[in-house]
């Protein structure tokens, strides 16, 4: 498994997932069951970084064609388990066929379509048309879409309809005498049906109906009042032949349907196959309407321990902003095996950096493309994450106590090629404790074969064989030239710079203090505490 539930969380990859948006039944459960390329899986998920890659380039240039084959997707229901049945010895009724026959058709209508592609349409992904199906279901080549039991299925049943055929016409005939000769007795209209409806407030012609003998009661409301002209023998005679002939038929239907289903039992694996092909075919596509959407670019996938990201963007943050009309300040990182250190104010964007350094990393071993100008990284055994304030209510832990217990759990897989992503180590106890872990911890970690990523505010972590990046911040601004506090965030530089040795951690909460309007007399005593802090150090 590449991310437990809480890294998931705290990366917030399930929201990326969000914008993952199959088509069919079939392509949504594959999205529900998505899972990472384990590190053995480096040459399937090349495979398929590649076609996602060629997929999102077609979309753009074959444009009406990807339309099509989606409109065709919508319309496919979730049939699998009927055929399961139908494998398993079961009977499809007539409903189930219908779908069925659909299906057939939408299947043929994709694959015309990914015929129409200019790409090689891998096996993998390739709906074959299930001409035999239609054969089976379509018997007369009418390319009608709706399903019906065919004379042709049965010579009985073409018997049995052809004497029900003739029973409806005699019984017609003489349902058209008997009403004939009701209006000629009664000199009044009779509907087709042979019935007659009169207000309860003609009473003298009610009585007249009521007296005559070719009429029976029909029904009764509260103002109206219905006559049926009753059936001769002749007619009742007829009428109970079709009801034997009614009851044949459905025997018949019902043999007819046990046989089709036979047939469609014999070979139905192929249909599960086709449901198959379409789900991945479905699935793929989404990841390239989904790459569009962000204009991710695949990335490279290597044998060296390291990942390197050339002006990334976090996905979310940077949709969030563009609602806002803000745009996303790229974030360009270089992670070699061994520990990164990453430090700056806590305004500085230093959460956000490893937050995308993680969610990039976990989207290309998912097969995504990814938010970024370049990208290059190993296959990570897993990627672990500890960030935020996780105090653990249920299990009675303080928010250190939770924070070293997540990060016990990362040090415990530290021998294995991976990905470790640490937010403000140490954060919940005091100062120097936490300062004296986190180097312990970054001392245990620089040697391992795993990438670790710490970011901190605590001074002097930064040592021999330890890369020191810092985010840029304000360190650069006048202050002085900024009018609108509420807007610092947008002065605010989140590139990231290499530092060599023990450079001090940027200290810029005065100045962001300062234009947030505390007052001055407090920042003055800040800056005084500062200096005699800095002496003693």
């Amino acid at each position: 498994m590449l991310m437990d539930q809480n890294t998931k969380t705290i990366l917030e990859f399930e929201r990326v997932l969000e914008g993952l948006h199959p088509m069919t039944p079939f392509g949504q459960k594959l999205k529900n069951n998505i899972r990472a390329y384990e590190a053995c899986e480096k040459e399937q998920l090349l495979e398929e970084l590649d076609r996602v890659s060629v997929l999102k380039e077609l979309i753009n240039s074959q444009r009406a064609v990807f339309v099509e084959i989606r409109t065709q997707m919508r319309l496919v229901k979730d049939i699998r388990r009927s055929v399961e049945r139908c494998i398993a010895g079961g009977v499809l009724n007539v409903v189930e066929f219908f779908e069925l026959k659909n299906f057939v058709y939408i299947a043929k209508s994709i694959s015309k379509s990914q015929k129409a592609l200019h790409w090689a349409v891998p096996e993998k992904y390739a709906v074959k048309e299930l001409q035999w199906v239609e054969a089976i279901l379509d018997p007369e080549g009418s390319g009608i879409k709706t399903f019906y039991i065919y004379d042709s299925y049965s010579e009985a049943l073409v018997e049995i309809r052809k004497r029900k055929a003739s029973c409806e016409h005699k019984l017609d005939v003489l349902k058209k005498e008997a009403v004939k000769r009701a209006e000629a007795e009664l000199g009044m209209p009779v509907r087709a049906s042979g019935e007659i409806t009169v207000s309860k407030s003609q009473a003298n012609l009610i009585k007249r109906l009521n007296e005559n003998n070719m009429l029976q009661l029909a029904g009764e409301t509260y103002i109206n009042v219905t006559y049926r002209v009753k059936p001769g023998e002749e007619m009742l005679e007829l009428m109970r032949e079709m009801e034997e002939l009614k009851g044949e038929e459905a025997v018949e239907e019902a043999l007819v349907l046990e046989k089709l289903s036979g047939q469609i039992a014999v070979r139905g694996g192929e249909i599960l196959e086709v449901m198959d092909a379409l789900a991945e075919f479905d699935l793929v596509i989404a990841k390239a309407y989904m790459a569009n959407g962000y204009n991710g670019i695949k990335p490279v996938i290597c044998d060296t321990e390291r990942l390197v990201i050339v002006k990334g963007r976090h996905p979310l943050v940077e949709a969030s902003l563009r609602r806002k009309g803000k745009s996303f300040t790229p974030i360009s990182i270089r992670l070699d095996q061994g520990v990164t250190l990453i430090t700056g104010a806590n305004m500085g964007g230093k959460t956000v950096s490893l937050k995308m350094a993680g969610l990039l990393a976990a989207m290309a071993q998912y097969g995504f493309l990814v938010p970024a100008d370049y990208m290059e990284m190993d296959m990570n055994g897993y990627i672990y994450i500890s960030a935020g304030d996780e105090q653990s209510i249920d299990m009675g832990l303080s928010t250190f106590g939770a924070e070293i217990r997540s990060v016990k759990e990362a040090l415990m897989r530290a021998e294995e090629k991976g990905l470790i992503l640490i937010d403000e180590l140490a954060r919940g106890t005091n100062p120097h404790e936490g300062c004296a872990l986190s180097k312990a911890i970054i001392s245990y970690l620089k040697n391992k074969p795993c990438i670790a990523v710490i970011t901190t505010h605590f001074d002097g972590l930064a040592g021999e064989d330890i890369r020191h990046l810092q985010v840029k911040g304000l360190r650069d601004m006048d202050f002085k030239s900024i009018k609108d506090p509420d807007a610092i965030s947008e002065y605010m530089d989140y590139t990231l710079i290499e530092v060599e040795g023990e450079s001090k951690v940027p200290k810029d909460a005065i100045n962001i203090s300062r234009l947030m309007g505390v007052p001055e007399e407090i920042l003055r005593q800040a800056e005084e505490m500062m200096e005699v802090y800095h002496e003693q150090s």
